[in-house]
Parts: structure tokens; sequence; C-alpha cells
């Protein structure tokens, strides 16, 4: 049976309707979709809250979730103890041990970086939040880091400092977690890495062979700029709650 081309013509003007009506409602099911979404963002140091619609950029948003779940940090050695407890179990010397004690010589002094946690020997090692991201990590025991001093006269001048097999990790909130001294190192740069990851082990690789100290971890964390800053500051933190914040903020209240 021969088929007119008139016919043929209908046919596919009714299939052109057909997806043309189709895409106008599913853009009308998106749009009331989008109006469900409120973002959050700053404008002349103020808070804001718009829609998606108006951003022409692409943006990665975090939903409350998100920054509950990732922005809580836990202990690096996955024995569900509290920074307290921790510094109260493996601290030994608070004048020493802690974010800020002396370092060096006279002629140049410098300042603790991290904090020591004296756990066994080959203790596994793990992220303090449950994503994060290598940013550097080092398998040679006498890896060098560049740290700053002072001169007498509080002139500012830098050093390196043998850390030894370190793991970075980057976490979501821009905070990086430097492990230090390890005996042994299980992942590799760029390599995205979660709670159950065992990225190394405690050891007494780095400056620590020739200091009399026995095997512990020196952990640092640093911003964005990386710049060290006391760990008590942040991981003494323990519950975020980003929900409770909107909850209390009345979006779209007059």
């Amino acid at each position: 049976m021969k088929i007119s081309a008139s016919l043929i013509r209908a046919v596919i003007v009714i299939i052109l309707l057909i997806i043309i009506v189709s895409d106008f409602f599913y853009i009308k099911f998106l749009k009331k979709k989008m109006d469900n979404i409120t973002i959050l963002t700053c404008e002349a140091d103020s808070m804001i809250a718009v829609n998606p619609l108006s951003f022409k950029e692409p943006k990665v948003l975090f939903t409350s979730e998100f920054i509950d779940v990732f922005y809580h940090y836990e202990s690096p050695f996955k024995d569900g103890k509290s920074f307290n407890e921790l510094i109260k179990e493996y601290i030994r010397n608070r004048w020493a041990d802690h974010y800020g004690c002396g370092r060096g010589t006279r002629e140049r002094k410098r300042i603790h970086e991290g904090i020591d946690f004296f756990v066994p020997e080959n203790t596994p090692v793990y992220p303090l939040t449950n994503f994060g991201i290598v940013t550097e990590v080092s398998d040679n025991p006498h890896y060098l880091i560049k740290v700053e001093y002072e001169k007498p006269g509080g002139i500012k001048d830098s050093t390196k400092i043998e850390y030894g097999k370190l793991v970075r990790i980057l976490y979501p909130e821009g905070i990086e977690s430097v492990y230090v001294h390890l005996n042994e190192v299980f992942v590799k740069l760029n390599q995205t890495v979660d709670r159950n990851t065992v990225v190394g082990l405690t050891g007494l690789t780095g400056n620590i062979r020739n200091s009399g100290k026995p095997s512990h971890l020196h952990m640092e964390l640093r911003d964005s700029e990386n710049r060290s800053f006391d760990p008590r500051n942040r991981l003494r933190f323990e519950q975020n709650s980003a929900e409770y914040f909107i909850e209390h903020i009345n979006i779209g209240d007059e």
C-alpha cells in the first residue's frame, strides 16, 4: 500500500506537536521544581536568598545534609574518641606537644605547627571527615617541608624541616589535615578518601628519628593559604547543624 506524501507530512506535524506540548509541560514542571529551591548567598556582606534561575554561571551548592555530614570531624584513629579524649590520652607534655609550643633555637625561633599524639607505632590513620581529597603525599622518609622562623629582631625567614612520610587531605570545609612521621602511606595524589580509608600508619620517619622521641602522629590543620592553626580551635567543636540554622531564618516570610 502506497502512503501519500500528505499523510507522511501530517504524521510528522503531529509528532512535532506532541514533542512541543510535552516539552512545554516538562519545562513548567521543572520551573515549579526550581521555585521550591532557595539559595543562600552573600551580597555586600549581607546574606540574601535568591532563586536558582538568577545565576548566569554554573554554581556548586551544598545542602544542609552535606554540611552536617562532611563538616563533622572525628578522630584520625577512628576509635570513636572525642578530640578532648584524644588530648587527654595521647598528649605526653602539654608544654611541648601542643600547637604553638617553642621550637628551634634562639637564632631561629619557630613554633610547633601541629599537635603530637603519642599512639603506638603503626597505628592506622584515617581522614577526619567522611570525604576528602589527597592533595600531597610523600613516601620519602626524609621529605622536607618549608616552615617559617624568626631571627633576632623579629626578622622573618624560612627553612626546611624533615617531616618524613606524610599525607595531606583536603576536606569540604576548605581545611587540610597533614599527617606527619608516617611509617607507611597507602594513598595517591588526588585520590578521594573517606572514613573507611586507611591513609597510612604512624611511625618514626622525619626529624623525630634524631629527637629521642618515640613514635607519634604529628597532625597539623592548615587553611586555604597554607597557614597552620591550632587544631583545638576547630576539632573541639563536635556538632554542626546547618538544618537548625535554616529552621530559624524564616525564608520567604514577610
